[in-house]
C-alpha cells in the first residue's frame, strides 16, 4: 500500500506529523459557512461518507465555505476534494488568491450514487491539481452552483505531499509489514512517465506512426516499408469532453504500456451526422472536427496507428432522399433518424450514401499534420462497418417473417426471384435443382417465395426440412454475393480515392452455422479478416453485478473462448481480433491477455489484437466503473508491457499449418455447414461451440488453422497431430516447441529462448523452463519472464518480472464455489501476491527489487540466497526487476 504516513484528525481540524504532510479535512466541519442543508438533498447513504456525514447545499442562492489548515513544511501539496459533480459548478480558493475552477467531469474518480434512488446526488474524487503553501495558517474555500437550487456537497478533501492517493473514505494510516500471502492494495494515480521506469515500451514504436509508410497487406501478413507489422493495441474512443492535456496523457500511457494501435469506434459516433457544405458535400461539426484532428495528431505524435470503424449503424436521414426511409426502423427511438443496420450489407443505396461519409472524412486536411486522412500512413485499417451481416438474426428474422420493414423484404425477394431466373431460367431447371426441396408455388417467376431466417440455417440444413438444403443454399448464395458486391464496391472506391493502406469489411459472422463459411467468405473480399470475441461476465451483462458470474477458464479446453476466433483466419489473409475480453468478475482473467498474445499473435500468426476497452489515462480505481469492458487494469494493461515487448520483438514463433482447410466456393452454398464449425451460437464467446467435426479447436494450440475458398477443386492440408496430442495425458504441445498446453491440469508454459511464462493452475508445482525454474505456491498465477535487454533469458543481465494472480475490490465476496458474486465490494483494487521461489538459470541475480505500478524500482530489495529469490505479498508489487 502506498500509505506512508500517519496522520491525526481531531474535531477542530487535522494536525499533521512531523515529516511527509497530509491533510484529511471534512467537510461538515467547516470554519465558516453559507451552505444550506435541505431535508430530501441531505437524506443519502451516509455509511458511504467519510466521518459519516457530508455538508451539502441546496437552496436559492449560491454556498460558500471556508475550513482553517495549519501547514508544518511548506511546500507543493497535491490537491484532492471528494464531492458531487453532477451539473455542479464548482470554484477553490487558498486564503485570498482568485478563485480558481474545478474540472469536476474530466476524470471524476470512484464515482457512486449516494441517493436511495438514481437523481443528481453523487460523490467522487476529484484531483485538483498542485497548490503551493508556505508554511502557516491557511483558508481553503470552495464555492458552488448549479442550475438546480445551487445543489452540491463536499465530502472532505485532502493536502498532501506524500504521495498518498486518496480512495473512497479511507483516511491515511501507517503502512504495516505484510504477510507472504496477503492481498494488498493498488491505489493508482497519474503517470509522471519517470525516466527510471522499466516498463516504458514507447521506444519500441515509429514515432510518428507511419514513419515506416503506409500499412499494406503482404500475403497473409503486414508490413510497412518492406518491413514486417505487427499491431498489439486496444480501443480508445476519442472522448471530446476531456482536455487536449489530458488527451495527451491518455496518448503518453498507451504508447508506454507498448500498444502501437487504436481503434476508434466510431467514427460516426463522435463526429455525428454532418450537415452540407456548400458544394452539397457532407460539412462536419467544426469543434468536433477539429477535436478529432487533434487527437489524431496526437495519436500519430506517440507512435500510434488508428483503426477507424465507421459505422455502428450508419443514421439515415429523411433528407437523404433514401426510398424506402419510412420501412426502416427508428434510431434509439427517434423517428427523425433511421437504422441501416444489417439491411445496409445488401443495399447499395444505403452503401452510397455511407460513402459521402467515408470520402468527405478521407479528403479533409488534418490542420495539426497538413495530410488528407486518405494519405496519411498512421491510418493503417479502414473497417467498413462495425458487426453486421445480412446473415445475422437481425436483420434476416424480420425480413424472412416480414414482420419488420415488409418493404425491404418484398424487395429482397424480388431479386431473390430475378437472381433465380438468371440462374435456372425455367421451373424446370429449378426443380431439377431443388428435388424434393421445392415447395408448392416455387417458381422462377414468383416474387414471394418463402425464405429463411438465420435461426432456420443449421449445420445439416434448415429448421423444417433438411431435403430443402439446396434451395436454401440458393438463398445463402444469392445474400452472400450481395453482401461481398458491396465489400467489392467500397474497395473499389477507397483505392480510387487514394487510400493504400488495409481494408476490413466487419468482425460479424453469422447466426446460423449453415451461412457462417459464406459470410466468412464475403468478408474475403477486403484485405483482413477480423472478429470479436468475449469470454467470462456474469448477471451485469455489460456491467459487474451482483449474482451468477461466468467463471470458466480458457485453460481447461485449448482453442476456446477468445482463441475460437481463430477457426476464421483465412489462409492469404492477415487477420485481426478488434474486440476482445475477459469479463470480470470472472476470477482467471488475468490469463485472457498472455492467451491472446502467446497463442493467438505468437503461433496462430494473428496481426493485430484490439483490447476492448481504453477510456482512461491511467489505470482506473478496483473494476473500475463497474464495467464489464475495461483495458485500464492490472491484469490487462498491467501486462501490456511485457507482452507487447514479446510481440514487438519477434520473441514468439508463429507455427507451421497444423489444419489448412480448403474448399470449392460452389461447397459454402449447399446448405449445410461446409466447415463443420459452429460458433454461431447466438452469442460472443465460444460457449456456443456445439463440436467442430472438421477442425476441433484443439488443433489451435498445436499451430495455425486457416480456411480457403477457391472457384476450382482444391486439397486440404491436416499433417499427423499424434506427435503434438497426447490425449491420455491431456498435453498439446505447438509445432514450434515453445508452448506447452496441459489442459488436465490447466497450465500453459512458453518455453521461447527469450520470453518465458507459466500460466494457470501451477500452485504446489515446479514449473522448469529453460531460463528459469520456478516453484509456485499461489493456486492460479501468471508470471511472465522479459529480458528487457533483448538477449535469451539465460544470458540476459535485466529481467522484468510481471507477476499477477486474482483480483478483486475491497469487500467483493464470491460464494464458495465462484459462481456467484455475494458482493460487488468497492475500490481500491486488491490484488492477490503471487508466492513463488525463482531460480534463474545462468548468472546469479545481482539484485532483485520490487517495481511500483509505474515500473519505476523502489527501495524495497528482494533478498538472493545462492541464486535463486522468493516473491510474495509482503513486496506489495506485481513487477520485479532482476539485475545480474
Amino acid at each position: 500500500m502506498r500509505l506512508a504516513v500517519l496522520a491525526a484528525f481531531l474535531a477542530s481540524g487535522p494536525v499533521a506529523p512531523a515529516g511527509d504532510e497530509t491533510f484529511w479535512i471534512e467537510g461538515e466541519k467547516p470554519s465558516k459557512s453559507t451552505f444550506q442543508k435541505h431535508g430530501w438533498y441531505d437524506d443519502v447513504k451516509k455509511d458511504v461518507l467519510s466521518g459519516g456525514d457530508w455538508l451539502s447545499h441546496y437552496g436559492p442562492k449560491a454556498g460558500e465555505a471556508s475550513w482553517s489548515v495549519d501547514v508544518k513544511a511548506g511546500g507543493d501539496y497535491a490537491f484532492w476534494v471528494r464531492c458531487n459533480g453532477l451539473m455542479v459548478t464548482q470554484h477553490y480558493r487558498i486564503d485570498v488568491q482568485d478563485w480558481v475552477a474545478c474540472d469536476l467531469r474530466s476524470e471524476p474518480r470512484e464515482e457512486i450514487m449516494i441517493s436511495p434512488r438514481p437523481d443528481h446526488r453523487s460523490l467522487a474524487w476529484v484531483k485538483l491539481g498542485k497548490v503551493t503553501l508556505a508554511p502557516g495558517a491557511h483558508t481553503v474555500s470552495f464555492r458552488l452552483t448549479s442550475p438546480i437550487q445551487n445543489h452540491g456537497g463536499i465530502d472532505c478533501f485532502v493536502l498532501t505531499n506524500s504521495g498518498f492517493v486518496p480512495t473512497g473514505a479511507r483516511k491515511p494510516g501507517a503502512a504495516a509489514e505484510a504477510a507472504p500471502g496477503e492481498w494488498f492494495e493498488v491505489i493508482p494515480d497519474d503517470d509522471v512517465f519517470a525516466p527510471q521506469s522499466v516498463i516504458d515500451m514507447s521506444g519500441l514504436l515509429h514515432k510518428p506512426a507511419g514513419a515506416l509508410g503506409f500499412v499494406q497487406r503482404k500475403g497473409p501478413r503486414l508490413e510497412a516499408g518492406g518491413k514486417p507489422l505487427k499491431f498489439w493495441g486496444c480501443g480508445a474512443n476519442l472522448q471530446g469532453d476531456k482536455p487536449r492535456a489530458w488527451q495527451e496523457q491518455w496518448a503518453r500511457y498507451l504508447s508506454k504500456h507498448g500498444v502501437n494501435m487504436v481503434r476508434q469506434h466510431t467514427v460516426a459516433e463522435f463526429l455525428g451526422l454532418p450537415g452540407r457544405g456548400a458544394d452539397g458535400r457532407p460539412s462536419f461539426d467544426p469543434k468536433k472536427l477539429d477535436q478529432w484532428d487533434a487527437w489524431c495528431a496526437t495519436l500519430r505524435k506517440n507512435g500510434i496507428y488508428m483503426t477507424w470503424s465507421f459505422f455502428y449503424p450508419f443514421a439515415v436521414r429523411r433528407e437523404d432522399g433514401y426510398d424506402l426511409f419510412d420501412d426502416l426502423p427508428p434510431l434509439h427511438g427517434n423517428a427523425e433518424l433511421r437504422s441501416s443496420s444489417g439491411i445496409v450489407t445488401v443495399e447499395p443505396a444505403l452503401q452510397d450514401l455511407e460513402w459521402k461519409y467515408v470520402e468527405a472524412l478521407l479528403t479533409h486536411v488534418n490542420p495539426y499534420t497538413k495530410l488528407r486522412y486518405v494519405d496519411d500512413p498512421a491510418l493503417a485499417v479502414i473497417e467498413v462497418r462495425n458487426e453486421d451481416s445480412i446473415f445475422w438474426h437481425a436483420p434476416l428474422g424480420p425480413l424472412a417473417d416480414g414482420k419488420s420493414f415488409p418493404r425491404h423484404g418484398e424487395r429482397l425477394r424480388m431479386r431473390w426471384a430475378e437472381w433465380l431466373k438468371k440462374r435456372y431460367p425455367t421451373d424446370g431447371k429449378l426443380r431439377e435443382a431443388w428435388g424434393a426441396g421445392l415447395r408448392p408455388g416455387d417458381s422462377v417467376d414468383n416474387p414471394k417465395m418463402g425464405v429463411y431466417g438465420a435461426w432456420e440455417m443449421e449445420a445439416k440444413g434448415p429448421h423444417f426440412n433438411k431435403a430443402e438444403a439446396r434451395r436454401m443454399g440458393d438463398w445463402i448464395r444469392f445474400l452472400a454475393e450481395a453482401q461481398r458486391e458491396g465489400y467489392e464496391r467500397r474497395e473499389k472506391a477507397l483505392r480510387a480515392l487514394g487510400y493504400r493502406a488495409v481494408t476490413v469489411a466487419t468482425a460479424w459472422r453469422a447466426g446460423g452455422p449453415s451461412a457462417d463459411p459464406a459470410n466468412l467468405w464475403t468478408d474475403d473480399a477486403m484485405e483482413m479478416i477480423d472478429r470479436h470475441n468475449y469470454f467470462g461476465g456474469g448477471q451485469g451483462g455489460h456491467s459487474v453485478a451482483e449474482g451468477k458470474v461466468e467463471n470458466g477458464t480458457h485453460l481447461g479446453a485449448p482453442g476456446s473462448g477468445i482463441l475460437s476466433s481463430g477457426l476464421y483466419q483465412v489462409e492469404d489473409k492477415p487477420f485481426s481480433i478488434t474486440e476482445w475480453t475477459q469479463l470480470p468478475p470472472n476470477s482467471w482473467k488475468a490469463e485472457a491477455a498472455p492467451l491472446v498474445a502467446f497463442y493467438g499473435m505468437g503461433l496462430q500468426g494473428w496481426d493485430a489484437s484490439y483490447h476492448f476497452l481504453s477510456s482512461r489515462n491511467r489505470l482506473g480505481a478496483g473494476w473500475p466503473n463497474l464495467s464489464s469492458y475495461v483495458t485500464d487494469t492490472p491484469h490487462v494493461m498491467g501486462q501490456f508491457p511485457a507482452l507487447a515487448f514479446a510481440i514487438h520483438k519477434g520473441h514468439l514463433k508463429e507455427g507451421a499449418l497444423a489444419a489448412a482447410r480448403r474448399l470449392r466456393t460452389d461447397d459454402l452454398f449447399r446448405g449445410v455447414d461446409s466447415l463443420e464449425q459452429d460458433l454461431s451460437g447466438g452469442g460472443y464467446d465460444a460457449k456456443s461451440l456445439k463440436g467442430a467435426a472438421g477442425t476441433p479447436p484443439e488443433v489451435l494450440a498445436v499451430g495455425r488453422v486457416t480456411a480457403k475458398f477457391a472457384a476450382e477443386d482444391v486439397t486440404s492440408e491436416r499433417p499427423d497431430l499424434s506427435s503434438f496430442w497426447d490425449r491420455a495425458k491431456k498435453t498439446i504441445t505447438s509445432n514450434t516447441g515453445e508452448l506447452r498446453w496441459d489442459y488436465g491440469r490447466r497450465i500453459v508454459t512458453l518455453s521461447a529462448p527469450k520470453t518465458q511464462a507459466v500460466l494457470g493452475w501451477a500452485g504446489g508445482t515446479t514449473q522448469d523452463l529453460p531460463g528459469v525454474k520456478v516453484e509456485v505456491k499461489t493456486p492460479f498465477v501468471s508470471l511472465i519472464f522479459t529480458p528487457l535487454d533483448d538477449l535469451p533469458l539465460t544470458s540476459s543481465k535485466r529481467i522484468l518480472i510481471t507477476a499477477m494472480a486474482r483480483d478483486r475490490q475491497a469487500g467483493t465476496e464470491y460464494s464458495p464455489d465462484g459462481a456467484t458474486l455475494l458482493k460487488a465490494g468497492a475500490p481500491p483494487l486488491l490484488m492477490e501476491p503471487v508466492e513463488a521461489r525463482i531460480t534463474l538459470q545462468g548468472a546469479p541475480p545481482s539484485e532483485v527489487r520490487a517495481v511500483d505500478l509505474y515500473g519505476v524500482p523502489t527501495a524495497r530489495k528482494v533478498p538472493v540466497e545462492g541464486g535463486a529469490f522468493s516473491i510474495d505479498g509482503r513486496f506489495r508489487a506485481y513487477y520485479y526487476e532482476v539485475r545480474r
